[in-house]
């Protein structure tokens, strides 16, 4: 009989080495094992052992991969170790943080991606009212829609009316003040240059200096160009400061007007007439141009610089603003948006009450007609802006020729006939119209949905709970 727990076999069999066991327990009274993992692990094939830090003792694979130590001048020893981490540990490092960012950008792709497909599916079915399970109560999704209806039909038609009335306003101020305050511009302008010529004719040419007066043509060049820049004034577009540049202009007229006036006088005198005319000129325009540090003083200067001015005023007129922009954009967002949800109301009519809803469809047609209507007319007003602002910019380039009231008058004419082609008192009156007809389709579209909604309880009940 053996002890209970004592393996014979194991205490008389043979050792590692085919010796006999060595029965003799430890110093600490543990049991040693010589076929364990732990001894197998801490032992290579040759024998030879590791050291604490990892390295072998015998020179092992670990140290022949190392290549040779290159000596320095002073006699140090410099490694060419290619794969030391510390040469080869940043690109390595920056590789797999490329590897790894491309791997979670993908990863986000791809969970952005299923979840934008999720999206079209929910919208359906929040708008019809199929939402899993029994869907939302009738009386309650008939309620929301009763107030959601006409509050998108009504911002939509505020955004359009919005945008469509500010097209209309540049028009406006393009047909009634800028263009006529160019046209009043460019005809004081070639006017007084026709002025000067004529008072040059007369007082400085040999066949005609201190025999004949002025004449007509003279003074009523002189008086067309006075006239045309009290036009200007009372068109209204000129700032305040522009406004306060036209009188200082209109006075150096009457001034220019005096000095020509005393030359004639004079004209018996050839140095009296000659340096009237002469000063004259220079109050007219500079001998030179004006430099971009320099104001300008004199009358034909300030009119350019006023033309320039209201030119880019008219350019802005006739260019897209922010407002119109941004309105119409969140028109059509406001109106996709309804007719969405139209759709979805008369698919939910259809489902839990079924009934075709004619009234919400007419009621929808001019909420959805009316901004399509105010954008053609918009966008028509805006390109008769275009063409009215390229062909008076035209009129900066004319000069002080004989028929020149023609061509400038020609312009004007082309201007308001283009103008006019844009019908913009017939896209008015359409906006006048359409606007209260739109916001009564809104209003019908709630009442009809209140209607539909009144034989139903506003309220559900509660179960009570009757288990014991």
């Amino acid at each position: 009989m053996t002890a209970a727990g004592t393996d014979p076999s194991r205490a008389t069999g043979p050792g590692r080495d085919g010796d006999p066991a060595d029965t003799t327990p430890p110093a600490d009274s543990s049991i040693q094992r010589d076929d364990g993992p732990a001894r197998t692990a801490r032992t290579d094939d040759d024998g030879a052992r590791p050291d604490d830090d990892g390295g072998r003792r015998d020179g092992g694979p670990a140290d022949a991969v190392r290549p040779p130590a290159a000596p320095r001048a002073d006699g140090s020893v410099l490694r060419n170790d290619v794969t030391s981490p510390r040469r080869a540990g940043g690109p390595a490092r920056a590789a797999t943080a490329l590897r790894r960012l491309g791997g979670r950008l993908r990863r986000d792709g791809r969970r952005t991606w299923r979840q934008a497909r999720r999206v079209p599916p929910a919208l359906w079915a929040r708008a019809t009212g199929r939402s899993p399970g029994t869907g939302p109560p009738t009386a309650a999704f008939l309620r929301r829609r009763m107030l959601v209806l006409p509050a998108l039909a009504l911002i939509a038609l505020a955004l359009s009316a919005a945008a469509y009335n500010d097209v209309h306003r540049r028009s406006e101020e393009l047909r009634d003040r800028s263009v006529p305050a160019l046209v009043g511009l460019a005809q004081a302008r070639t006017s007084l240059g026709l002025a000067q010529a004529q008072a040059e004719l007369r007082l400085l040419n040999p066949e005609h200096a201190g025999r004949v007066e002025l004449g007509e043509t003279y003074r009523s060049h002189l008086a067309e160009a006075t006239q045309s820049l009290n036009r200007v004034a009372r068109s209204g577009a000129l700032s305040r400061a522009q406004e306060q540049e036209l009188r200082v202009v209109s006075g150096l007229v009457v001034a220019y007007g005096d000095k020509i006036a005393w030359a004639d006088r004079n004209r018996a005198s050839r140095v009296l007439r000659e340096a009237g005319v002469a000063y004259a000129a220079g109050m007219l325009r500079s001998p030179q141009p004006a430099g971009g540090e320099q104001d300008p003083t004199t009358v034909l200067d300030l009119i350019e610089v006023l033309e320039e001015q209201l030119l880019d005023e008219s350019a802005d007129l006739a260019d897209w603003s922010a407002l119109t922009v941004a309105a119409t954009a969140a028109a059509a967002l406001v109106a996709v948006l309804f007719g969405f949800a139209v759709v979805g109301t008369s698919v939910f009519l259809r489902d839990r009450l079924r009934l075709v809803s004619l009234q919400i469809v007419a009621a929808s047609v001019p909420v959805l007609l009316t901004p399509v209507l105010l954008a053609v007319g918009g966008c028509q007003e805006h390109s008769a802006q275009q063409e009215v602002h390229d062909g008076v910019a035209e009129l900066e380039y004319v000069t002080a020729v004989p028929g020149v009231g023609r061509v400038i008058e020609g312009v004007a004419g082309d201007a308001a006939d283009r103008m006019a082609s844009a019908h913009p008192y017939g896209w008015a009156l359409t906006a006048g119209v359409a606007v209260p007809v739109t916001g009564l389709g809104a209003l019908a579209c709630g009442v009809t949905l209140y209607l539909y909604a009144r034989p139903y309880p506003s309220y559900v009940a509660r179960r009570k709970d009757t288990e014991a």
